[in-house]
This record gives structure tokens, C-alpha cells and sequence, in this order.
């Protein structure tokens, strides 16, 4: 027979070995919850059908049977009765002695035991209920029907610019130079339109507005402001500007118009009406969103039933007595449907 530090060395290499979650899963077993105490009303160890016992526990030949079906299944060498007997009896010493040493009662292991626990019952009660969740195309469509507005489209219009700086306390000579400017620079525009076609002042006012126009943001880009929603209450543009542009028909510009900042002139590019998103452009993101809540429910019943069963009782008010470093709750992600 080999040394009993061999033994010891080889079983603790054994359960090192172990990938984490199997090895916490056979501490649970281990840690006095698998097996019924072997102990007479007399106080004194049972033997009869025992093939051994550690620390008053049991172990019988079904439990070697078991052992050995659980090394089969996961392609574990099965030795003989005799010896693996000594190795489960070996591994409930080393349980019982980490028992004595208080790591059952250590919250880092409480806690992990826990999550194995709850990981296994999932596994055995949920998921396989989750897995099957489904939802119809009758049922999509009915989510569609009743958050419609929920998936409409705002309108959108697309803007370009000239302007001139001349604020409220310019001279009267300086606005007027303003204005003669944009004067010019529409008449530049009116008489060579941009062409339009590929690159940032193809469109709206062209190379007019990298000549005639003081708006650093748009001026290389043919004046162009991009999208702004349709019904939008503010905006970068001056709100009297942006009124008169949304009036516009696509291609057509204003008159010169008067700001706080100085004078524009605005162009409308282009505009893309509101209204409901078809049906087969959201129905793929909804169905997922509807399989998510459906998944939510069903998680929601099993802890509602597991809280029932338990009985579980809850005193709010002396735990908002105890004082903890509260911190806050990261918010949720929440999916969102594609994009316009």
C-alpha cells in the first residue's frame, strides 16, 4: 500500500484538476448535503449495509455505483471497488476536514456554492423551458398593430446655408456690407446652381459657399447644415431661419433673412416625410424583444414560485436599519429597434 501522504497528494491533485465549477459542485455535495448522517439514536455509527463512514456519513454501495456512473459519463477512469471506495472515503476527510476549518462558513465559498446551486437548477427547471420560447408571426403582428407609433419614422429636412456675421451691436455700415455680400453670393448661386453629384460642396451652394460664406462648420461643404428633425424645437440655426427653411420646397431657397448673429440665407436640400416604419423593417428587432419579455416572464414565475415554496420572509424595515456603501445600479441596456 502506497504512503498515506502519497494518497493525500494524489486526491488533492485529483480535485485541483477539477474544472472550477465541477469542483465547487462536488464541495456542495461534499459539504454534509448529499449524504444522511450514519448515526444510531444511541449516538453511535451505523455500519449495517456501510461500506464505510467518515465523520459519521455513509458511504454504501450505491454510492460507489453512483460514482462510477458519474466518472462514465464524464470519461473518468473507474477503478476497482476497493479502490475508489478509499478515494470517495479520502475525499470526504479532506471535505470534513475543510468543514472544521470553517471554510463552509467563509462568505466567498458560501457564495460560489450558492451559484452552483442555483446554476444547476436553472439547468434542471428553467432553461430548457426558456430554450423553448417561440414567437408567432400573428403575435408580431399584434405588437406591431399596438405600438405603431413607437416605430415611426420622424420626418427629417436637410438644410443648406450662407452666412454673414453682423450681431446686434455691428454698425449699420457693417450690416449693410453683410447683406450686400449674401446678395452677391446668391446671384452667384442663381446663376451657376450646384451641380450636384459626389463631394461636400457638390450640393446646396457649392463653391459659393466656401467663397461667400462665414459659417465655418458648413461653408466647405456647399453650405450644407445635414438633418434636422421636422418637428425639432431647437437647433443651431436661428429659429426664425430654420422656420422659413422648413417652409421651402425641396431645391428652393429664401430671401435674405435677418438674425441675431448676423444674415442668412437657407436652401432646402432635402426632406423625408414621417410616418410608420413598415412592418418588415421591424419586425425582426420585435421579435426578439418579444422572446426577451416572454423569456423575463417565465424567469419571473420560477423565482415568484421558488419565494412561495420557501416561504420566504422579509423585514424591510430593520434592514433599512442597517447602514451599507450604497452604490448605484448600472443602468440596463436597452435594445433599440434599427435605425431610420
Amino acid at each position: 500500500m502506497k504512503p498515506k501522504t502519497d494518497s493525500f497528494s494524489a486526491l488533492s491533485m485529483q480535485i485541483l484538476s477539477l474544472p472550477r465549477t465541477v469542483a465547487i459542485l462536488a464541495t456542495v455535495c461534499l459539504l454534509g448535503q448529499c449524504k444522511k448522517p450514519a448515526i444510531t439514536a444511541g449516538g453511535t455509527p451505523v455500519t449495517e449495509d456501510a461500506l464505510a463512514t467518515v465523520a459519521g456519513q455513509a458511504i454504501t454501495a450505491k454510492d460507489l455505483l453512483e460514482e462510477a456512473a458519474w466518472r462514465q459519463a464524464n470519461r473518468q477512469a473507474v477503478p476497482s471497488a476497493p479502490e475508489l471506495l478509499k478515494e470517495m472515503a479520502d475525499r470526504l476527510a479532506l471535505v470534513e476536514k475543510a468543514k472544521q476549518a470553517g471554510i463552509a462558513d467563509d462568505p466567498e465559498t458560501r457564495r460560489r456554492i450558492q451559484g452552483v446551486i442555483i446554476a444547476q437548477l436553472r439547468e434542471k427547471e428553467l432553461d430548457a423551458e426558456i430554450a423553448k420560447v417561440t414567437v408567432s408571426d400573428e403575435e408580431v403582428k399584434a405588437a406591431y398593430d399596438a405600438r405603431s407609433e413607437e416605430f415611426a419614422r420622424k420626418g427629417l429636412d436637410r438644410f443648406a446655408i450662407l452666412f454673414q456675421a453682423a450681431d446686434a451691436k455691428a454698425s449699420d455700415a457693417r450690416k449693410g456690407e453683410a447683406r450686400k455680400q449674401l446678395e452677391e453670393a446668391v446671384a452667384l448661386s442663381d446663376a451657376e446652381p450646384a451641380p450636384g453629384g459626389r463631394g461636400p460642396a457638390a450640393g446646396g451652394f457649392g463653391q459659393v459657399a466656401a467663397q461667400h460664406s462665414e459659417d465655418q462648420v458648413s461653408r466647405y461643404r456647399g453650405g450644407d447644415v445635414g438633418w434636422i428633425e421636422s418637428d425639432a424645437k431647437e437647433s443651431r440655426l436661428p429659429a426664425n431661419v430654420l422656420e422659413a427653411g422648413r417652409a421651402l420646397e425641396n431645391g428652393k431657397r429664401s430671401g435674405i433673412l435677418e438674425a441675431a448673429d448676423g444674415f442668412y440665407v437657407i436652401m432646402k436640400t432635402d426632406a423625408r416625410p414621417g410616418g410608420p416604419r413598415p412592418m418588415d423593417e421591424v419586425a425582426g428587432n420585435l421579435q426578439q424583444q418579444l422572446v426577451r419579455d416572454k423569456r423575463r416572464a417565465i424567469e419571473e414565475r420560477f423565482l415568484a414560485d421558488a419565494v412561495q415554496l420557501s416561504k420566504v420572509s422579509i423585514d424591510a424595515e430593520a434592514a433599512a436599519k442597517v447602514t451599507l456603501p450604497v452604490t448605484p445600479v448600472p443602468a440596463p441596456a436597452v435594445p433599440e429597434l434599427s435605425p431610420p
